[in-house]
């Protein structure tokens, strides 16, 4: 049976990596076109990106750590569903948090871009046949 795990070392740093290229692209996109200056809180409009994009980039690395610690606890017997659900909900209370900061002092697009980059990696990966596990 394959090993579909891998420690939290490898893929934490592997989400941010694949956050920041998906940052970099929206701020390829977005800059010429005008929508960071449109939609960022911040003066120089640039800055508000990066900042939405390193914002981002700290969830996704936090979020990971947090679902190795529960699978981890889970995997080893000492907690029940219960702590799964509350681990659940912490993660998406979370996730709402650096949402709810990322459209009041940054740029959103930036900050929400970088949160669904998981999602994004995946599907392209799915379309193109290639395998996550490493």
């Amino acid at each position: 049976m394959k090993k579909h795990l891998t420690r939290p070392g490898t893929e934490w740093l592997r989400l941010v990596t694949g956050g920041a290229a998906v940052g970099v692209a929206y701020l390829a996109a977005a800059l010429p076109s005008g929508l960071s200056a449109a939609v960022s809180r911040l003066d120089p409009p640039v800055l508000g990106s990066l900042c939405g994009i390193v914002c981002g980039c700290i969830y996704l690395a936090v979020n990971m750590l947090l679902l190795h610690a529960t699978v981890k606890r889970i995997a080893s017997g000492r907690s029940g569903p219960g702590f799964y659900r509350i681990s659940y909900a912490g993660r998406y209370l979370l996730a709402g948090a650096v949402l709810a900061v990322g459209f009041a002092f940054f740029d959103p697009f930036a900050v929400f871009v970088v949160l669904i980059s998981p999602k994004i990696t995946y599907l392209v990966c799915a379309l193109a046949g290639i395998g996550m596990e490493s």
